[in-house]
């Protein structure tokens, strides 16, 4: 990926004007977001021959993927069940709750390569942009994979994600909000607290310092005092807050919290994002919306904004979940629910999964359903379009 222009060596990076903000990498990259799509919904023809070599043993337990007579899907959570990331999106009456989950375990075998190399350039199907099962899915996708590489650089994580050796911590799921950064796997917390704790090695690093504990999490914040910045760290997961506008402990306490079952969750007051979620919140990536309409103030007008639905046909949206599933190495389905006032069954039908084949859209008084699947060929004649 072409690097950000301009990186300052300074210990408040971020807060010079040179200093491309996370969403400018996006809008800086944003000619690259369905990249991460065409990863999902077929790899190249090298990488499909690769693939192949393998294609004898899909069905043989190595320990790493599911097999097709598995109850469970790609996050080890059952298919009939809320999906795991959700026990870590708190309920927050406040504000809309916009989240973005990644298998990574998936996501890193089939597209690492679209994400690393991807360039501001390259064209994008009309098609994809006007779908919403692809375009908010491959932007929310993006919008995780940097967040690593530009955001926890500065406490030394920024290398978390690469498969080098560079840390013995795995990471198996990703789960972004408004507020907060989830990684999930197996965390040495030793090795992280040497990270988040050493001497920084470059202007532009942090250094923090172990200062609380939440729920068996140990909480690390900057030496040099940072408002809005705090890192927990357990065997099971770190949870990022960096963003000055926050209580940073006060996110974490309701994040952890939701997660081990002592504060409230998001699914847990609402029907409708309880329903979303069950729906289509199992794929590989999932993006989603919960809790205020589409075209609300709370959402239209966020600069940072983390999740884009910006649809006419979704207008009035109170609860959108998509999400895209690889099924093998030249195919991969899509999975959509939403809850919308007076759906406008012709206008849905007309976008979404319209990119794909085998659509199905359904709409049964204010829930809307919908199925697509994404093949190799058709990304390729696509592209060409």
């Amino acid at each position: 990926m072409t690097n950000p222009p301009d990186r300052p060596t300074h210990p408040n990076w971020r807060d010079l004007a040179n200093w491309p903000t996370r969403r400018a990498i996006l809008e800086y990259t944003s000619a690259t977001a369905t990249l991460v799509t065409l990863g999902l919904v077929g790899k190249s023809v090298a990488a499909q021959d690769d693939a192949e070599v393998g294609a004898d043993d899909t069905d043989e337990d190595d320990g790493e993927t599911t097999t097709d007579d598995s109850d469970e899907d790609a996050t080890g959570t059952a298919t009939d069940d809320l999906p795991t990331y959700s026990n870590w999106l708190p309920a927050d009456e406040a504000q809309a709750l916009e989240f973005v989950a990644v298998d990574w375990e998936t996501l890193t075998e089939y597209a690492s390569d679209e994400l690393e190399d991807a360039q501001p350039d390259d064209d994008i199907p009309a098609a994809f942009e006007a779908d919403p099962m692809i375009a908010p899915v491959s932007e929310g996708a993006l919008s995780a994979y940097l967040f690593v590489g530009l955001d926890l650089a500065q406490f030394g994580l920024g290398r978390l994600l690469d498969d080098d050796e560079a840390f013995d911590s795995t990471v198996s799921t990703l789960l972004q909000t408004s507020d907060t950064y989830v990684v999930l796997g197996e965390i040495d917390p030793a090795e992280i607290d040497e990270r988040l704790t050493a001497e920084p090695a470059a202007e532009f690093i942090s250094q923090l310092e172990q200062t609380d504990e939440i729920d068996g999490y140990e909480v690390y914040t900057p030496v040099e005092d940072t408002a809005g910045t705090a890192i927990a760290v357990g065997g099971d997961a770190l949870v990022v807050v960096d963003d000055e506008a926050v209580d940073a402990p006060a996110v974490l306490e309701s994040t952890i919290g939701a997660a081990g079952g002592t504060a409230d969750r998001a699914v847990d007051g609402s029907e409708s994002v309880a329903w979303a979620l069950e729906t289509a919140g199992g794929g590989d990536v999932v993006v989603g919306q919960l809790g205020a309409p589409a075209d609300s103030a709370a959402t239209a007008d966020d600069g940072d904004q983390l999740v884009d639905f910006a649809y006419p046909a979704l207008e009035g949206a109170e609860t959108i979940v998509s999400s895209l599933t690889i099924e093998d190495a030249e195919t991969s389905t899509g999975s959509f629910a939403a809850v919308i006032d007076d759906p406008d069954e012709t206008a849905l039908t007309d976008v979404l999964g319209a990119s794909g084949t085998d659509q199905s859209v359904d709409v049964d008084e204010n829930r809307v359903t919908a199925t697509a699947m994404w093949h190799e060929a058709d990304v390729a004649v696509a592209r060409e379009l």
